[in-house]
This record gives structure tokens, sequence and C-alpha cells, in this order.
């Protein structure tokens, strides 16, 4: 035959497929939990045990709200995947494997779970083969770009409205996901939560020296550009925290007995799970034993082998008992009134109850994503003022404040308030340890990470403060020893608001043109004209980005004196 006549022959053979496939009848395997029907299409397992595990997958996802939740809870509670292969000696036969991310991955995936027949889904790219290599190309779509998607094609296991929730909190859980990402294992409990208030980009998490932090650097990773704001996330995750204990306090009751019947709810199901291994496993030795005892006993080849598999399924069954007493022990089938009135109790208190050691940060991050949709944060310039938006996941919208360690006390929005207070006290004859008692009880806090002012503080900041007011003072000293755009170190220090020490430093490797006064006792006298104000201020903001070994050479360098 020609290619000509090859090609119009696969060409009919495929637009033959492809009507096929819109009539729903284009069926390949089935996958788990069906089975095909004498008539060839696909229907429910007709297995008790597979429907039941198959649901209990569905129902553990809507429960945990990630395939690692749901990966875990079935390898907990020892649940088994029922899987009939496709392929081998053992085609169709039922085997019960255990449970991994791939398999539910895609049993989450698959629309079929809910009625609906596609097909499509995995098109070949013809851009994308390579030569020699026919499975190569492959692209996989999901469910709603399908070539062709049949809604109510076959019986469900759920409805469509549980499946595009499931495909929803899949896309939030994913990385690339914009809110709403899955638990992860840190300890933060806004991750995945937090959108800039100012680029409106989620702010990612950062753990610097075991210190947690919400950076808003997207723009920084996917365009270079400058951080956008950052913050300490322990103050935020604190406040946010008590705001959540305090949206529970009145149903804490209520939220305990629903807790009670849902851990009743699934030891049962995991008790029924085990009933349901049992029943198979008597009914596999009762077979070998029929088995056994219906060969000729004369025909010792055959009876030998009947015999070896009729103990091994005795072994078999010996040690599913064993586990089942153990798991029986573990997780008691009803719960106790001891269990009952625990849990009852735990309703006042909820708060020892989050900080309990046993309640992990992910326990955290799973109540968070229940009851938040989002947070939107903005910090208030460089201060410590960070402003909150709080959107519950019911439209609700709060707002709190809250702050966040600064640096330096210039970076206090409170800090002229703050230091007229500490003089008045300190005129009152208060001590310095009284001050910073005052100071804690009327909700002042020191920059940086301490909770309160201690004595040490108090006098480190007064000292500061009569520093400063000599450094002020020293703008009368005489200027007759300066030249032109001549500043004394200290008073060129106070015009720029940077620490004297950092400008000696600057003096030293030759950043800023100085001379020493050897009249006035040994001042330095700094030349600073218009120009040279301007680039020390540019030198005093710039911050290294990435990928530079050291400042500009143009912020640097001393402007001439003769120009």
């Amino acid at each position: 035959m020609s290619e000509a006549e090859l090609h119009v022959l696969k060409s009919r053979m495929y637009r033959g497929l492809c009507h096929k496939a819109e009539r729903g009848e284009a069926l390949n395997h089935p996958p788990i939990g069906y089975v095909r029907s004498a008539a060839g299409d696909y229907v429910l397992d007709p297995d008790a045990q597979v429907q039941a595990v198959v649901r209990s997958v569905f129902e553990r996802f809507a429960r945990w709200g990630s395939i690692s939740g749901l990966l875990k809870s079935l390898v907990h509670d020892q649940v088994l995947i029922p899987v009939r292969p496709h392929g081998g000696p053992q085609r169709g036969e039922l085997q019960w494997r255990r449970p991994n991310r791939v398999t539910l991955l895609n049993m989450i995936h698959h629309p079929i779970y809910a009625g609906a027949y596609r097909w499509g889904h995995r098109d070949v790219d013809p851009r994308k083969k390579v030569a020699g290599r026919p499975g190569s190309g492959r692209t996989l779509r999901s469910h709603d770009q399908c070539r062709v998607l049949i809604p109510d094609r076959f019986e469900g296991y759920l409805t469509w409205e549980q499946f595009e929730q499931n495909q929803q909190t899949l896309r939030e859980n994913s990385q690339k996901g914009k809110f709403h990402a899955a638990p992860g294992r840190g300890a933060s409990l806004l991750a995945g939560l937090l959108q800039c208030g100012r680029c409106g980009r989620s702010m990612m998490v950062a753990y610097s020296c075991r210190r947690l932090r919400y950076v808003c650097q997207r723009g920084a990773v996917d365009y270079a550009e400058p951080i956008c704001q950052s913050l300490s996330g322990s103050e935020l995750d604190q406040a946010v925290g008590q705001l959540l204990l305090k949206a529970l306090q009145p149903a804490s009751l209520e939220l305990s007995l629903a807790a009670a019947e849902d851990l009743a709810r699934q030891r049962c199901e995991a008790h029924l799970q085990w009933r349901r291994r049992l029943e198979r496993m008597e009914y596999d030795v009762e077979l070998a034993r029929r088995q056994y005892a219906a060969v000729d006993p004369d025909h010792r080849l055959v009876a030998q082998e009947l015999e070896r598999r009729w103990e091994e399924r005795l072994r078999e069954q010996a040690r599913l008992r064993r586990e089942h007493r153990v798991f029986e022990q573990a997780q008691p089938r009803e719960l106790t009134s001891e269990d009952r009135g625990q849990i009852e109790s735990l309703s006042g208190r909820l708060e020892a109850l989050w900080r309990d050691a046993n309640t992990t940060p992910e326990d955290r991050q799973v109540i968070a994503r229940a009851l938040l949709d989002r947070l939107v944060v903005n910090v208030e310039g460089d201060s410590e003022r960070v402003e909150v938006e709080v959107r519950w996941s019911g439209g609700f919208v709060s707002r709190l404040v809250v702050a966040r360690p600064v640096q330096t006390y210039d970076r206090l929005s409170s800090y002229a308030a703050l230091l007229a207070r500490v003089k008045e006290l300190k005129s009152a004859g208060r001590t310095h340890a009284q001050i910073g008692e005052d100071l804690a009880r009327e909700g002042y806090h020191p920059p940086k990470r301490a909770k309160q002012f201690s004595r040490a503080m108090i006098t480190r900041l007064l000292r500061r403060e009569r520093e400063r007011s000599g450094t002020q003072a020293s703008c009368a000293r005489d200027r007759s020893w300066l030249g032109r755009d001549e500043w004394w170190l200290a008073d060129l220090a106070l015009h720029l608001q940077m620490p004297v020490a950092t400008l000696h430093r600057w003096r030293r490797v030759g950043w800023v043109r100085a001379r020493k006064v050897a009249e006035t006792g040994g001042l330095w006298a700094l030349y600073a004209d218009p120009q040279e104000l301007a680039r020390l201020r540019q030198l005093r903001a710039y911050r290294r980005g990435w990928g530079e070994t050291r400042i500009p050479q143009e912020l640097t360098t001393p402007t001439s004196e003769d120009r």
C-alpha cells in the first residue's frame, strides 16, 4: 500500500475514534473503584469494601484539605488501596496495596468519580514529539480543557460540586497558587494567607536564624526589584492567634461536641475497615481449606501445594488478628465517658490547648485556613506599626495594628511621646527600673525584640538624649575655625541623622573629606556643600542588592573642594 493510502486509513480510524469518544463510548482501563460490565461499560466495583475505601478517600481529603494529609491519614489507619491490575498473570484480580501520593492525586483529579466521562486529556503535541520515542509529546490537560467531557455519564462516588471544590483546593495548595497554600511544616501560622498591602502580591515565608519573617519579595524574585516590605512573623502570628481564639470562644462547647462526634465517626469508620479486612481474610482461609479438602489425597504433588497455601493463609490471618488487637487497644471502638469528659473540658481551655506542645503548627494552620480568607498587611513606612486587614471566610472584615521589632529608636512612631514620658517620670523622682515598669503598664515597648524596658535601657536612652542635646549645643561652637561649606563632625552627624561613630568610620575609609583642627584640641572638620550633602544622604540610605560586593564608587568618592 502507498503512503497516501495508509494516511487515509489512519485518518478514518482516528475520526471513528473521535466520534466514538463524543458518544462517551471510547473506554480504556477502568480506574480504581470501577469494573467493566458485561456490556462493556464502567460500573461501580461490586465489592462493598472497595466502594467504602474509595468513598473514604474523598471524605478524608475533604476533611484534611491536602494530599499529604490524606496520605498520612490512610497510613495512620492502615487503610489499603484496592487495585485491579490491567495486565500480567493477575489481570483483573483484586489486590490491596499501600497508598501512595501519585495514585491518590490521580483519583482526586479524575472526573469519573463525579460521574463524568472525559477523553483527550492526554493529547499528543507534535511539536514536543521526539523521533524514535513513541510515548513522547504527551500533554496533560485539566478536566475542563479535555476534548470531550460528558457529565452524568457514569454512577459516581461524589457530586460534581464536591469534585469542583476538590480541584479548587488542589489549585490553592499548589506552591504557584496566590493564596491558601497547603499547610506546611514550618512554625508559620499564616503562610499562604498574607497579601502585601502595597503591591497586592502574596507574601513569602522566610526563616532567618530560626526566626520567622514574612517578606514580600515576589517582585525581587521575578523582576529583580527591591524587596517591597518585610516584618517579623512571631508578633503577627501571636496577634492573629489571639483573634482566632476570641472568635472561637463563643462556640467552644459546640466545637468540643462536634470534635467528639467526628472522632467517634472516624473510629467507627476505621473499625469497619478492619472488620471487612478480617471478613475477607476469613473467606480466603475458608477457600484454601475447601480447595485442600477437595483434592485427592493420593495426588500428593497437588495436595502439598494446597496445604502450603492453606497454612500461609492461616499465618496471615493470625498476623492480621494480632494487628487488629493492637489497633483496638490503641483506639477503642467507642469513646469512653472519660474521653468525652476530657474533650468537653477542653472547651474552657482553648488558649491552653492552642499553646500546648502537642498541638503542631500544621494543626494551627488548618484552623487558620478554615476561618480566614486572607490578611492584607501594610507596614507604615519604616516604623514599627503594621496595619492588618483580616478578611474572614464569611466575608466579615476586621482590622488590627501590630507592633513589629525595629532597629533604632528613631523608627518608633511614638518615640517623641516615649521620650517625653521618660523625662516626666524621671523628674517625678522615679528610678530607672520603676520607669521601665511604668512604661510597660502604659503600653510602651522598646525597639528590637525586648518585651519591656529594663533599667539599663532607660539609662542608655537618657544618656543618648543627653549626648544629642550636647551635640545640638555644639552647633553654637565657634565656627571661625571652619572654612566654607565645612561642618564639625558631630554637627554633620546630627544633620544627617546618623551615629557619630558611623561618620568617623566614613572619615577613616576616605568616604568624606576631613581635616583635624589642631587649635580646637583635635576636632574634625568635614567638607560638605549642598552637592556633597546629597551624596552623603544617598550613601546613608543605600542598601546593597544581590550580587553587589561593594557600594558604587560614585557614592563613596567625595567631591573636590576646588571644582
